[in-house]
């Protein structure tokens, strides 16, 4: 009588293996030892494995011994509990190809209701994985430039609307009154006038900017530049708006300090720092420039004595959909565009910006760059 039953047994595995045969997905029977009893040829041709390479063998020799005893061996254990097992697994295949996985186990019962082994398929969803991660950074791309796009529309419509109609009023007053109003009162007028003007002007030269770097119109072109001299140009620039607050304004960059760096874009982000640097320090301050070397970067730190910035502040400083700029020390309207461009600026020359700042004590930016870079010369 055990001869037939043998013969059955391994007839209905026949069988068990011929439909397996027909599944375009690899395919493969494991017994309670996690050692491969069967493969189907979707199996051999997607893991570039032979029957006679892998037959006895378990998965380590598939997905190499420490992702099968951490990742893959508990979840059969769990399938030969009687427990189908779904679960996604990364990682390099025998060919060297990174792969992302959709495996399912299934136990296998015997006629007795015994778990004797697994059935095991695969679905290769490397591509539809990279689709779903590719949409999510668009996703977030769009959402992104529809914040920019709002921030922009809220600085046209409130923040250069506002100090153009008061340029306006402002203009008007003396037009219409400078008979009316003594010498003092156009001087005011004439400051306050002034004052605005340069609101607008800086503000539209960051609109400008960015414009042109969102519409990808800006090419990084990164060489090795004098830092001591980017931070003197910005200096003399911005000279007249420190000498107005009496606030000192000092570079203690050494002279032969080099970064790898788009010049225009650095000189943006220095010049946009420290502005924001004078506006929010008191007369009398001090703003100091000065720089570390660290890993083949160089950390450049501009530090002020100002009025510092809260740590709810901080933790939305740089993000375009939200509106949380305050007052200068001595009523300077900012828009938090500035810091934006400099993010962006940046970050597309490798460099990493940073802020450190409790009310009351003056804030430090700092800002991380590719050291110089020597040319390698080739030996004749």
């Amino acid at each position: 009588m055990k001869a037939p039953n043998k013969k059955r047994k391994n007839r209905y595995f026949h069988y068990q293996k011929e439909i397996l045969n027909t599944i375009s997905e690899p395919a493969s029977f494991i017994n309670r030892n996690y050692r491969y009893v069967f493969v189907n040829s979707a199996f051999n041709t997607f893991y570039n494995k032979e029957t006679s390479e892998i037959i006895g063998k378990t998965g380590a020799d598939i997905f190499g011994k420490d992702d099968f005893e951490s990742k893959i061996k508990p979840q059969l254990n769990n399938c030969l509990a009687g427990e189908p097992v779904f679960m996604q697994y990364e990682g390099e295949l025998p060919g060297g190809e990174f792969k992302i996985l959709k495996l399912n186990f299934y136990p296998h019962l015997k006629s007795t209701g015994k778990i004797d082994g697994i059935i095991s398929t695969s679905t290769d969803i490397t591509e539809q994985k990279r689709a779903e991660n590719a949409l999510r950074e668009n996703e977030a791309r769009l959402k992104e430039l529809n914040a920019t796009k709002d921030k922009l529309f809220s600085i046209i419509g409130h923040d250069l609307k506002g100090p153009l109609n008061n340029i306006l009023g402002f203009s008007e007053l003396i037009e219409e009154g400078y008979d009316k109003h003594s010498p003092e009162d156009i001087r005011h007028y004439n400051k306050l006038i002034y004052r605005l003007s340069l609101t607008v002007s800086d503000l539209l030269e960051n609109l400008l900017t960015w414009s042109r770097a969102q519409r990808q119109k800006i090419s990084v072109t990164p060489q090795n530049i004098a830092l001591s001299y980017i931070i003197a140009k910005c200096f003399s620039v911005l000279e007249q708006n420190a000498i107005k607050k009496q606030i000192r304004l000092k570079n203690s960059v050494h002279p032969e300090t080099i970064i790898f760096a788009d010049e225009e874009m650095i000189t943006t982000v220095i010049r946009n720092l420290i502005s924001n640097a004078i506006k929010f320090t008191n007369r009398g301050g001090t703003i100091t420039i000065s720089t570390k070397n660290e890993n083949g970067r160089v950390l450049i730190e501009i530090s002020d004595t100002g009025i510092g910035i809260s740590k709810e502040q901080l933790s939305h400083l740089f993000e375009p959909d939200e509106n949380h700029t305050n007052l200068g020390t001595e009523g300077e309207k900012g828009t938090g565009l500035g810091l934006i461009i400099c993010k962006d600026f940046i970050e597309k020359n490798d460099g990493k910006l940073s802020v450190s700042s409790k009310p009351g004590q003056g804030s430090v930016f700092t800002v991380s760059l590719p050291a110089e870079k020597h040319e390698t010369h080739k030996v004749q």
